[in-house]
């Protein structure tokens, strides 16, 4: 790992290290419960994938694949993106393309990470991306920079999704 990698990952388990121990300790333990609860953060995913293991891998691939709830599918997916190398990247994508309400959640975190605005402005973004052509370029910006995101398939997939929705209205906003 980079220098540079490694002291991003140890500010996130600063932040995010306890809740990603929990979430960690219960997908080994087969224990969905704790990541059906709450959709959990980017940074929390991050940290958590850092830990999983292989049986670990597993148990997310099944969740996201027929978890009872979409945080459920949600987190695992979102967990799973995060995870080294591009070993999940297709599954990832394949979820997202076909569990409308795992997308939508995916969907909207990724919006209101990238774009910097609250959930429900996220959800409207992602509902109706045509009511924000007048912030087209920023938001294509936005995502644009997040297609190239290393760190996370989930939203380089979302962030591809909301450029093609977004295209038909880049450049058109007003200056």
């Amino acid at each position: 790992m980079n220098r540079r990698g490694f002291l991003g990952l140890s500010a996130l388990a600063v932040t995010h290290g306890a809740l990603a121990t929990e979430m960690a300790a219960s997908i080994a333990g087969s224990d969905p419960v704790p990541l059906a609860r709450v959709q959990t953060t980017h940074g929390a995913h991050i940290v958590t994938a850092s830990m999983a293991d292989k049986a670990s891998t597993v148990h997310l691939r099944r969740w996201m694949l027929d978890g009872d709830v979409p945080i459920l599918r949600v987190n695992a997916a979102g967990i799973l993106a995060k995870l080294p190398g591009q070993g999940q990247a297709d599954q990832v994508a394949r979820i997202l393309a076909h569990d409308e309400e795992v997308r939508h959640l995916y969907m909207t975190a990724v919006t209101s990470r990238v774009c910097a605005v609250d959930w429900t402005t996220a959800g409207r973004i992602v509902s109706q991306p045509a009511a924000y052509g007048h912030r087209a370029d920023f938001l294509a910006t936005r995502f644009a920079r997040e297609a190239l995101n290393p760190r996370d398939s989930g939203a380089r997939w979302c962030s591809s999704v909301m450029l093609r929705e977004l295209s038909p209205m880049i450049g058109r906003s007003p200056a």
